[in-house]
């Protein structure tokens, strides 16, 4: 019989037998110290090139903010450098960074601009490195072909731009919204691969979360130091950063209802608390409904002591809020509650009395007969409908759609519209059954369910209000998806058993 193949923990297990311990604990202790001299004589070789640049720059100019500028220079770009060294690394910082092109300003920002040369550059040496040069195979599933078909689609619908006269410097705008999605891939293999990859992308979605509320609040609270009327107060709203923020809110409640240990359950009920209460001053009723939708298939979905904890801690935080309310604004809280519940109470008649929302089905009705005629293949980014706007009074031009799916089928087709809904719907189904699990670590399994949460919330608020024309919503969408499928696509425990079974 020919001897069994000897297995790498074989391999540990006689190299830690008998008297090789203590030669192998010595090696690794010297491995060790020379790793940590190495690290210390860059870094002081680096500290010392930026001291004698700093001090050759402020002999020759004079300046001491230009000599300032290039050492600042040099030790961003040295960060950086590290930072794309490490895949994960440079994942979770992109992530977490996007905080800073949150707030759609006009114009290209500076913030902007780094922050989308660092994205681009994480994803170009991440898809290098994986596809090209270890050629792993990144389409593992008829959700994930479905989306790279959907990439291969985008360029040839710029030939129905030329064709039917559409903007090609508003398709490019577009287009580039749409790469966003390509941090889909790099999300879903961190979630599969990394030993901790579900929680920490976790983590980083709850923090990403929590600095895009904090900015939304200063925001607000511009807002209302500002305002010289009781109406400006009452009517007071951020209406940017919605997607980001109910992704937030829905991912630390579910992780709040879970946790056990007094510290984390703290921290998650404080992002919580920012993350819905910035929720609710965007005032925009799509994702209000959205957040429902979630917070009710969580309550569906999960198990009866959790759903006691659900909605203890949805009481707590909002008795929280209100009080924290009451201390910084005063009695001019009763004002923005006032306001809140005008808002909301408007929900159940704005189909029929809101003439902003009365405009957008009269805009969908519209471009659904421009469809008619080519039904197929669209019209492709950046071409143009008309539509007489009823809260403006005048004729309207334009290539944007509020009702996210109508869009999608007006410029991609059917085909286009078939593979984003077949993505999509494949990311939600694959959440809830890796959630579904019984026997996976718990990380993977709320992985798996606050990825397909907020993917369920987004398909009520895409009926007016498009979110594959704006960058925040569809970066957003591919990290949720990226969560739920790479979940899903998770080596799985030997006789997995899934709940309902």
């Amino acid at each position: 019989m020919l001897p069994r193949r000897l297995l790498p923990q074989d391999e540990v297990a006689q190299d830690f037998s008998g008297e090789s311990v203590s030669a192998v604990i010595s090696l690794s202790a010297a491995h060790n110290t020379t790793r940590t001299r190495l690290a210390g004589l860059w870094v002081l070789a680096t500290g010392l090139a930026v001291f004698l640049t700093l001090a050759l720059l402020l002999a020759t100019t004079g300046s001491l903010t230009l000599a300032l500028a290039l050492p600042g220079f040099l030790l961003a770009a040295i960060a950086t450098i590290w930072l794309l060294a490490s895949p994960t690394v440079s994942l979770l910082v992109a992530v977490v960074g996007f905080v800073f092109v949150a707030n759609n300003e006009e114009g290209f920002q500076i913030a902007e601009i780094a922050y989308a040369a660092y994205l681009y550059a994480t994803l170009s040496i991440w898809y290098a490195r994986n596809a090209i040069i270890r050629r792993q195979r990144l389409v593992a599933s008829a959700g994930d072909l479905s989306l790279a078909l959907f990439f291969v689609l985008i360029p040839f619908t710029l030939i129905l731009t030329g064709s039917f006269g559409g903007n090609f410097r508003v398709a490019t705008s577009e287009i580039i919204s749409l790469s966003m999605l390509l941090v889909y891939f790099p999300v879903k293999h961190t979630v599969v691969s990394h030993r901790h990859g579900p929680k920490l992308l976790l983590i980083t979605v709850v923090i990403l979360g929590v600095c895009v509320a904090v900015l939304n609040a200063l925001n607000y609270a511009s807002d209302l130091t500002g305002a010289q009327a009781l109406w400006q107060i009452s009517g007071s709203r951020v209406v940017v950063n919605d997607c980001l923020l109910l992704t937030g809110s829905l991912t630390s409640l579910t992780l709040l209802i879970y946790e056990q240990r007094k510290l984390p359950l703290f921290l998650y009920t404080i992002a919580f608390t920012l993350s819905a209460s910035g929720l609710v001053v965007t005032q925009t009723r799509g994702f209000w409904l959205a957040f429902v939708l979630g917070f009710i298939a969580l309550l569906i979905l999960i198990h009866t002591r959790q759903r006691t904890r659900l909605l203890v801690a949805s009481v707590l935080v909002s008795g929280a809020l209100l009080g924290v309310g009451y201390i910084l604004i005063g009695p001019f809280l009763f004002l923005v509650i006032g306001g809140l519940a005008e808002r909301f109470a408007s929900m159940a008649t704005a189909v029929t009395n809101d003439l902003s929302l009365v405009n957008r089905f009269r805009e969908s009705w519209v471009v659904l007969q421009q469809i008619g005629m080519n039904p197929l293949i669209g019209f492709g980014p950046g071409v143009s409908y008309q539509f007489y706007d009823i809260v403006h009074q005048s004729t309207h031009y334009d290539s944007f759609v509020h009702n996210g799916y109508i869009g999608l089928w007006y410029k991609y087709g059917i085909v286009g519209l078939g593979l984003v809904l077949w993505f999509w719907i494949s990311a939600i189904k694959q959440g809830i059954g890796a959630f579904r699990i019984e026997n996976a670590d718990q990380w993977t399994r709320l992985a798996g369910l606050a990825g397909a949460l907020p993917l369920m919330g987004i398909t009520v608020s895409t009926l007016t209000q498009n979110p594959f024309f704006l960058k925040n919503y569809v970066f957003i969408i591919a990290v949720c998806a990226g969560l739920a499928v790479g979940a899903w696509q998770r080596p799985k425990p030997a006789h997995s058993k899934t709940r309902g079974q």
